[in-house]
């Protein structure tokens, strides 16, 4: 009787691990992402006098985290792609990604006024979703 568990045990192994090559690690969801707001208007030109914090804490401009997203940890979060009035790639440049989905420009940067449309990426192990025209960012 004991020889018959001995030899089932190294089947029910070989069988396990068979099974597990074909699986796509941890999940993601993302079809709730979004944004609330959607739209974050931003000053080309601070003023000294009005936007005195903003200058001396070197304060960027930030939109909220990203909503929505569900799946296996560590979840990454990217700037896919920056669509602008203009199409100059320079000022898609000084928009990044931080933290959970927050988008961010620096305080003192050089975009020109104009309306840009971020695309996201999101990814984990094994999976990664790209969403289109997500948030929009009016420069003015």
């Amino acid at each position: 009787m004991k020889n018959r568990y001995i030899l089932l045990i190294p089947l029910f192994f070989l069988l396990a691990t068979l099974g597990c090559d074909k699986i796509t690690v941890g999940y993601l969801f993302t079809d709730n992402l979004s944004y609330t707001p959607d739209t974050l208007e931003v000053k080309a030109v601070l003023d000294a006098e009005e936007d005195e914090e903003q200058i001396n804490g070197e304060i960027p401009w930030q939109t909220v985290p990203l909503e929505g997203v569900q799946g296996t940890a560590p979840i990454r979060y990217e700037i896919a792609s920056v669509q602008t009035t203009d199409g100059n790639p320079t000022a898609a440049n000084q928009f990044r990604m931080v933290r959970k989905g927050v988008i961010e420009l620096p305080w003192n940067h050089t975009v020109p006024p104009g309306r840009y449309v971020i695309g996201i990426r999101v990814s984990n192990e094994g999976r990664t979703i790209v969403k289109d025209s997500v948030f929009t960012v009016i420069v003015k």
